[in-house]
C-alpha cells in the first residue's frame, strides 16, 4: 500500500540549498560545459549505484532527462536556454562525493528543486523525443532533408510554447517563488 510522505523545508534547510546554488552559478559561467555534465553524470551514477526508494530514482530519472536534454544534437538548446539547463545542472558540481544515503538524498531534493524549475524545458523536450521517435517510426523511408525540417518545425513551436509557458508562470508567481527562480539563475 502506498504511503505519501511531504516535508517542509525550514529556513536552515533553504540556506543550504540556496548556498549550494550560489556556489554553482558562479562555476556554470566559468566552468566548461562538458565538465559540469560531467560531474552530473558522476551524480547521476552514483544514485544508481545507492539503490535508493522509488521516489529518490524518480528524481534521479529527471536528472538523466536533464541530461538528455543537454546532450540532444537535433533539440539543440539555444544559448540562455543551454545556460539555465547548465546552470541546473552545475548544482551537482559541487557534492558530496561519498555516495552516502545523505548526499544522495540531498541530491534527489536538489534534482527536486531545479527540475521544478525546468519543468517547461523538461516538457518540451519529452514532446520533442516523443515526435521524433513518432515520426522515424511511420516516415522511415522519408529523405533525411524532409526528417531535418519536419524537427525544425516541431522544435521551434515546442521552443516558443516553452518560453511562453515559462514567462506566464513568472509573471503569476509570488514573491518567494521568484526568489527560488533568482536562486537557480533559471
Amino acid at each position: 500500500m502506498p504511503l505519501r510522505l511531504s516535508f517542509n523545508l525550514g529556513d536552515a534547510d533553504l540556506r543550504h540549498f540556496e548556498e549550494v546554488a550560489q556556489q554553482t552559478q558562479a562555476l556554470a559561467r566559468t566552468q566548461p560545459a562538458d565538465a559540469i555534465v560531467s560531474s552530473a553524470r558522476e551524480v547521476l551514477e552514483r544514485g544508481a549505484q545507492a539503490q535508493g526508494a522509488d521516489f529518490v530514482k524518480e528524481r534521479y530519472s529527471r536528472l538523466q532527462a536533464m541530461l538528455a536534454m543537454i546532450e540532444d544534437a537535433e533539440w539543440r538548446l539555444e544559448s540562455d536556454d543551454r545556460q539555465r539547463t547548465l546552470n541546473a545542472l552545475a548544482c551537482f558540481s559541487v557534492s558530496n562525493q561519498t555516495g552516502s544515503p545523505a548526499s544522495v538524498l540531498d541530491h534527489a531534493i536538489m534534482i527536486e528543486l531545479v527540475s521544478r524549475d525546468l519543468h517547461h524545458d523538461l516538457a518540451a523536450h519529452r514532446d520533442f523525443t516523443r515526435f521524433r521517435e513518432s515520426h522515424d517510426r511511420k516516415q522511415r523511408k522519408l529523405d533525411p532533408d524532409a526528417r531535418t525540417k519536419a524537427l525544425e518545425l516541431r522544435r521551434e513551436v515546442l521552443m516558443q510554447r516553452m518560453h511562453e509557458r515559462r514567462k506566464r508562470d513568472l509573471e503569476r508567481a509570488g514573491s518567494s517563488v521568484r526568489r527560488l527562480f533568482g536562486l537557480f539563475g533559471l
